[in-house]
């Protein structure tokens, strides 16, 4: 956050919050009386008018306590929400293999849905011209009439119906057509509109940033005579790299901007792609927040009190605009999602609300918003696939989304109503992102997914989670693969296969069990039973010894009573985790536990949470013990930020090692190091040159060459 460099700023800060804390009150979600009758917020337009009260907690036939927080079935929100994401499609990006016979074609559905490459496939098989680039027709609408001889009118009608990664078998006088999506184009599904009131405080009305990104245009060689004729799109995508390549820009790049991102790894994603959108327009990150013209905060809604932050981060924002300077705010992820149109209203001086499906798309938004115009976007919509590349973190380690949003209902998640339905991505998509990574240097990838063992359900044909670690993890080059976050109840045995076969593969699991009691999951809507979970946990430690065991768990869940939590730690003790991230409950927005009159009191949660922590803590430390003398395999990351003299790293099962070495010198190296020391949830080690390290290592095609235990 923003620190006020000044007296008068820190009360010029406070006087804007306190003008706020009504509407901070309404954003502290409280859960309301038993006859509320208050209307809530959902994903689709045609939702908002659904009412959420307190009697429609009571189960109805074929629909489960969870499903009532939207006020309607999974089914049919499902439904409403992939409704929504097919208007607008405008384009699909696609690929086809032509045949003679429906038997081949068949034959070939098979194939792909068993793994195969499509564009081997299409070399190997397919009677049209594009079998010499893999079956490729690029983007095809409907008045693409110059594809006509390749793909006809109807059937680029049929194709705009499917999803990117859907495969479909079609038949035109050609012959038959294995059509694949790879991408959707569709138009932008927005609210916007001029500002045209000033804001409160001096008076004083914005002016469209156009302005100011064509003074600075102006600025550049050569560049003050076509300024004023040129339009946002001219003016960007590429004016810092030219500028950059020209040597001719030692003073500050076109614009500045920041970017401050919270929660989860998904956020972190998101982050990482939208800063690379603001890369590709030709914008510089500000060294000082208060410096940059483009302000974007990524929020997270998770946690409790997490509208009330984002109103304190906007706060010194909020008033360098209030105050004439020329900037646009952007909030963006899941309270932006969350609170939609409200933010607007509650801080006029904001420029843009997008959620977090439009993480790819910001470019585009900021168009609107470099015109003057206040823009809201938060419908569903088809997550593209990103042209630019996401400005990364780490250049060690990468995260790699596979499949968005959430079809669980789980009564205390605010998730599905944020992120939306499950969208996964195609199997290629993610290949074609992981094989670039290797090329870059990157040597382990993370995926990405709020129930990744969901990934490939939705598609048609659907695909299997497993599978696709199976062909990701044997990427020549990759060295390492992880993947969060698993469901109980859909990780299957080939998951724990995959990850015990596949070299790549790190050993380390992490799926939530939230609560060890049966009645207090079946509240949360979970899905599976305590019994359910320790099989999946002694089936990963019979194939996997060795792995690490990472879980979530929430105490103070309504009506949790002593003797709940007591099966909670009674839980732990069996399992022996490595590490457990905990939360005391806290009622989110439009989620049906919220409304319960059941609430745990404040004290009783707290205490609990010290509890559960100090168990965690004892586990952790005694699992680690395992490690001590050993020689373990370590990626080396970074510097150690508070003892320069260290490096950190991670061996396979996720844990951070710190030892003493260069950090320019073995940052991106697996190193062999023998742990010395074992602290609750780091290791510490000594750099070991002369010994192998334990595990197992493979050629560059795949094949395991080597083992060491």
């Amino acid at each position: 956050m923003l620190r006020p460099t000044s007296l008068a700023s820190s009360l010029a800060v406070l006087h804007w919050l306190l003008s706020l804390s009504p509407l901070l009150s309404a954003a502290s979600f409280v859960a309301p009386p038993a006859n509320n009758n208050k209307p809530a917020r959902f994903v689709g337009a045609a939702m908002s008018d659904l009412k959420l009260r307190r009697e429609d907690m009571a189960v109805s036939p074929g629909r489960r306590p969870s499903e009532v927080a939207v006020g309607l079935n999974t089914k049919a929100w499902k439904a409403e929400v992939d409704a929504e994401r097919q208007r607008g499609v405008t384009a699909v990006r696609l690929r086809h293999i032509l045949v003679e016979s429906d038997e081949l074609a068949a034959a070939l559905h098979k194939q792909l849905q068993e793994g195969m490459r499509f564009s081997k496939l299409a070399a190997l098989t397919s009677t049209c011209a594009t079998s010499e680039k893999g079956g490729e027709i690029g983007w095809a609408g409907l008045d693409d009439e110059h594809l006509d001889a390749i793909l006809p009118r109807q059937l680029r009608a049929t194709a705009l119906e499917m999803k990117p990664g859907d495969v479909r078998l079609e038949r035109s006088a050609r012959g038959v057509h294995v059509l694949q999506a790879l991408d959707v184009f569709q138009s932008l599904h927005i609210h916007s509109e001029p500002r045209t009131r000033a804001l409160q405080g001096g008076g004083y009305r914005p002016r469209p940033l156009i302005e100011l990104l064509r003074a600075s245009h102006a600025a550049l060689p050569g560049g003050a005579a076509s300024a004023e004729q040129r339009d946002f799109r001219e003016l960007t995508g590429g004016a810092l790299a030219a500028a950059e390549r020209g040597g001719a820009l030692r003073r500050k790049p076109t614009m500045l901007y920041s970017m401050q991102s919270m929660g989860c790894q998904m956020n972190s994603a998101d982050a990482e792609r939208m800063e690379g959108s603001l890369r590709e327009l030709g914008f510089a990150k500000a060294e000082d927040p208060a410096e940059a013209q483009v302000v974007v905060l990524n929020t997270c809604s998770i946690r409790e009190h997490a509208e009330a932050k984002v109103y304190s981060y906007l706060g010194p924002h909020a008033l360098r605009k209030r105050a004439g300077e020329d900037m646009a705010i952007v909030v963006a992820g899941c309270v932006a999602q969350q609170e939609g149109e409200a933010l607007l209203r509650r801080v006029p001086e904001i420029d843009l609300v997008m959620g977090p499906q439009y993480a790819n798309r910001l470019g585009d938004l900021l168009e609107g918003v470099f015109n003057g115009q206040q823009t809201v976007a938060t419908a569903p919509t088809h997550v593209m696939e990103d042209p630019a590349q996401p400005r990364r973190a780490s250049t060690v380690c990468a995260w790699v989304n596979v499949i968005y949003g959430c079809n669980e209902r789980c009564s205390y998640c605010v998730v599905p109503t944020t992120r939306g339905s499950e969208q996964s991505r195609p199997r290629e998509a993610i290949r074609k992102e992981i094989e670039g990574l290797v090329a870059d240097g990157y040597q382990e990838v993370t995926l990405l997914g709020q129930n990744i063992d969901s990934y490939g359900r939705d598609l048609q044909p659907p695909l299997r989670f497993a599978d696709l670690l199976r062909e990701m993890g044997s990427i020549p080059g990759l060295r390492r693969m992880r993947f969060v976050t698993s469901h109980p109840r859909y990780m299957s045995e080939r998951v724990i296969d995959a990850v015990a076969e596949v070299p790549a593969l790190c050993e380390m699991f992490h799926f939530p069990f939230q609560s060890g009691d049966d009645q207090v999951l079946r509240d949360m809507g979970r899905g599976h039973t305590v019994a359910k979970y320790k099989q999946i946990v002694s089936k990963i430690r019979a194939r996997l010894p060795d792995a690490a065991i990472t879980a979530d768990a929430i105490v103070g869940f309504p009506g949790e009573t002593e003797e709940q939590f007591q099966a909670t730690l009674r839980l732990m003790e069996e399992v022996r985790f490595d590490q457990i991230n905990t939360a005391a409950y806290s009622p989110r927005p439009h989620t049906p536990s919220a409304l319960w009159d059941n609430q745990v009191d404040e004290a009783t949660k707290k205490d609990r949470l010290a509890r559960i922590n100090r168990l965690a803590a004892t586990h952790a430390l005694e699992r680690r013990q395992r490690y001590l003398g050993r020689v373990e395999e370590v990626l080396v990351e970074q510097r150690n930020p508070k003892r320069p003299e260290q490096v950190k790293g991670r061996n396979r099962q996720g844990c951070p090692v710190f030892f003493d070495g260069d950090a320019d010198e073995l940052k991106g190296k697996l190193v062999p190091v023998r742990i010395v020391e074992a602290l609750p949830y780091s290791l510490v080690g000594e750099l070991d040159e002369r010994s192998f390290v334990g595990g197992r290592y493979a050629a560059e095609d795949g094949e395991v060459v080597l083992e060491v235990t």
